[in-house]
């Protein structure tokens, strides 16, 4: 390939990107419904088209395919650029959005950790928003009763999180499918009538007061450059999605990943291969409610007020709906799937009587025409932790 060519190349990438960019800002900007019923026939229209010009659509993705560390540089530039531009896109509600993002870069950490039980190791776990809890509950405490700062209570709620995943898992290690669907699902709803009635966690009142983040003697209550005080969040929460995505993409992509996906699809085949698949499911199983626990720590920290009702079993839908219906082991569809389900709700408030409904025909369409969520998972590439590639493809999947 010639420069021209790879300069025209990055010249499309980056238009596309930019204008995909600006036309989410005009749809965070729309209020009035008969636009917004507009913009969701347009959305319909440009999918029909997609799928008639198939060839094209294709030559598109494989351009993004091929250049993926410039569409990753452009992603992240606008990403950046976004608390700086909403305000004047979006005068009214640049700061409401700035909080829906960040909220769902909260449930993509979430989610990326329940995607390493569910979708890469076939654990079923309807504990996650308990386990959201404990993480947050955990960085509440420690900041109101000991005073510690939040780079200590973080990574400590993900720990706790994750030792609250290793007394569960004794007596679930044996267990599979519906059966520990609802052993996950009875210890969530222990652990949120434990939060309304102990005293000590502040019961039904909740805690109050959680001191916000403060890293080196910066508050994150501070304005960042003339910005609302949640920009340090947003620009905070982007660099630890970020972090996560990286950590599980190469997670997947290693013999770590190989190996959950083995027991996943044939568990007696992975033990007679040697794989020891009860301590690699304990490891699985905690390691992805460390991430829950320190999703839950940051909530905890940016909102101030946590209370049994934060942490119900209808968040844990919530999030395994995400995975599901973004597709089971895969971070890209995941993150759609978030932005689809947490963004897209917020948007349909403006028909509030309609908006359960609308967002109910969502998510049926979806399982009836994508059963396999939106982007389904492939094959594998068999890779070291540290990126060198070990083979070809693996065809375990």
């Amino acid at each position: 390939m010639n420069k021209k060519s790879k300069f025209l190349d990055i010249t499309k990438i980056v238009v596309i990107e930019i204008l995909l960019f600006f036309l989410l800002l005009i749809f965070f900007k729309i209020e009035s419904v008969l636009i917004l019923f507009v913009a969701v026939a347009l959305v319909v229209l440009v999918f029909i088209a997609f799928r008639i010009y198939k060839k094209q659509v294709q030559s598109i993705l494989n351009l993004f395919a091929l250049n993926r560390p410039v569409v990753l540089i452009i992603l992240l530039i606008l990403l950046i650029l976004y608390p700086v531009l909403s305000p004047i896109i979006i005068p009214r509600g640049g700061t409401y959005w700035i909080l829906i993002l960040i909220q769902t870069g909260i449930y993509i950490i979430t989610a990326l950790g329940l995607n390493f039980q569910l979708g890469s190791a076939g654990m079923m776990n309807l504990a996650t928003a308990a386990f959201y809890g404990v993480g947050a509950y955990t960085a509440g405490i420690l900041s109101l009763k000991l005073g510690w700062p939040a780079l200590i209570t973080i990574p400590v709620a993900g720990i706790v999180a994750a030792l609250a995943g290793l007394i569960l898992f004794i007596p679930i290690y044996k267990t599979k499918g519906h059966y520990l669907a609802l052993v996950t699902l009875a210890f969530g709803l222990m652990l949120v009538l434990a939060a309304d009635n102990i005293e000590f966690l502040g019961g039904p009142q909740g805690l109050k007061n959680i001191p916000s983040i403060n890293l080196f003697g910066y508050s994150f209550l501070s304005s960042l450059g003339g910005l609302h005080f949640y920009t340090n969040y947003y620009y905070f929460v982007l660099l630890l999605v970020i972090i996560t995505v990286v950590i599980f993409h190469r997670l997947f992509n290693s013999w770590v990943g190989l190996t959950a996906s083995y027991i996943r699809d044939d568990e007696p085949a992975a033990k007679g291969c040697g794989i020891n698949s009860n301590f690699q499911k304990l490891l699985i199983f905690m390691f992805g409610n460390f991430f829950m626990g320190v999703a839950g720590a940051i909530y905890a920290h940016m909102i101030g007020f946590i209370s049994p009702p934060n942490f119900q079993f209808t968040q844990s839908l919530l999030i395994v709906s995400i995975v599901i219906i973004g597709g089971m082991d895969n971070i890209l569809g995941l993150i759609m799937g978030a932005f689809i389900l947490v963004v897209l709700p917020e948007k349909l408030r403006v028909i509030t009587e309609y908006r359960i409904m609308l967002y109910g025909i969502l998510l049926i369409a979806t399982l009836i025409f994508r059963p396999r969520g939106l982007l389904p998972f492939g094959p594998r590439k068999y890779e070291s932790l540290l990126g060198f590639r070990k083979g070809g493809r693996s065809d375990v999947e």
